[in-house]
Parts: structure tokens; sequence; C-alpha cells
């Protein structure tokens, strides 16, 4: 299981933007450093349907509290460092998805204050460290939008594929073989097509055929067209 981890976090919006978010992810729990007072009338607010995520919401005195029955604890933070701060080295929420199809147990992912974000001391307690690749211009996100990218990036990991259409049946090989063989026999009979660029569209469409994510039912009604 992924908990969502907030330490200490200012406004009642961003948590309650935050819930909505893990409920459109599909994360259920929420773990806060902080006072229960951070729940007011804007976070119910912003939750929308997602309230049940703030009413199960779990909170703690001290970070040390809310990380110690995880397996694995990951940071977030917009500051990132290099050879004369190597607290903040850190990966993309990209190469964290991949890593967590890997770890098992229970994982918490936790982002700091919307001011400060966490402290070194913080970081040294997590096993690993997260930031959003952003623009120079001004590479601090909000705290909400950052928990989205992240929660994001795992989800669409975990599901790949299979949220496009549940009734749609991915073409298969011999599927693709049909299309690209009648899409061939098109071009060689097409008279109005030079000689020397018929190999070419040839294989400029198998590649578009192998790079795509085309159902059956797309390449049945191509071939149909071609025939």
């Amino acid at each position: 299981m992924i908990s969502v981890v907030l330490v200490n976090p200012k406004y009642g919006g961003n948590v309650g933007s935050i819930a909505r978010v893990m409920m459109n992810f599909d994360f259920k729990e929420l773990r806060i450093v902080g006072s229960k007072e951070i729940l007011n009338k804007e976070a119910y607010m912003m939750a929308v349907h997602a309230k049940d995520i703030l009413n199960n919401a779990k909170f703690y005195d001290t970070f040390e509290e809310a990380i110690k029955d995880l397996d694995f604890v990951i940071a977030t933070s917009g500051a990132r460092g290099g050879d004369r701060n190597l607290k903040r080295v850190p990966i993309t929420p990209k190469e964290l998805a991949l890593q967590l199809l890997e770890i098992e147990g229970n994982v918490g992912i936790v982002f700091g204050r919307e001011d400060d974000g966490l402290t070194n001391e913080e970081l040294e307690k997590c096993d690993l460290l997260v930031s959003i690749p952003t623009s120079n211009l001004y590479p601090i996100m909000n705290l909400s939008h950052a928990v989205a990218v992240i929660l994001y990036e795992i989800y669409s990991t975990r599901v790949g594929n299979r949220f496009l259409d549940v009734n749609m049946r991915e073409a298969s090989r011999k599927d693709k073989d049909l299309l690209i063989n009648k899409f061939n026999e098109f071009i060689d009979r097409n008279e109005k097509i030079p000689e020397h660029k018929k190999e070419l569209c040839k294989i400029i469409f198998k590649r578009l055929v192998n790079r795509a994510f085309i159902s059956g039912k797309e390449a049945w009604t191509l071939m149909s067209a071609f025939k």
C-alpha cells in the first residue's frame, strides 16, 4: 500500500485538493503531521467527492511517528542538489513509478511544507528523493499540483493502456500483418505512385502500424478501405 504523507501543511484548500487527486488516481491513505484543524471548510469544499479520504486521514504529532511503520519512505522536493548536497540528488516521478513496481510492503510518499518543504533532517530519514522536472523560471510547484504529477505517474505506470477502453481488443500480430499486407497490395496496384516511392511508403506504413496502439476493429476497418 502507498500512503501520502503531508508534513505540516498550512492550507486546508491544498489538503482538500490532494484528497481529490488521491481519489482520481486510486490512493486511499492520507497521513498528516500536524493538527486536525487543517481539515477546515475549505478543505472539504476542495475535496468535492473525496471527503471520505479526509474523514479517514491519520494524524501524527511528529514526522517520525508518521513513518515509523512504513517499509520504504520517499521524500519529494523542488530543491535539487548535486555534488555539494548529495542529500538532494533526486530521481524523476517516472523513474519512481517504475521502481515502485518492484517494491513490496508499505510505502510512504512524503510532501513537505508549502513554504519550506522538507528539512535536511527529515530527508535523512527517507530512503529516496523524487523531484519533478520544472522550468528554471519557476521551479517550485504548488503542493497539490506536485502530488497530482507524482500520483499520476505511478497510476499510469500501473495501469498501462488498460484505461483506454476495456471494450476494445488490441490488434494482434496477425491483425497487423494482414493490414500491412493489404496496404502493400494497394500500393503495388496504384499506378500513380512512382516505383521508387512504393517501397518507402510500405516501410513508413509498417512503422506507423507497429508504433500505434491500434485496436482489432481499427485494423479491420482500414483493411476494408484498402480492399
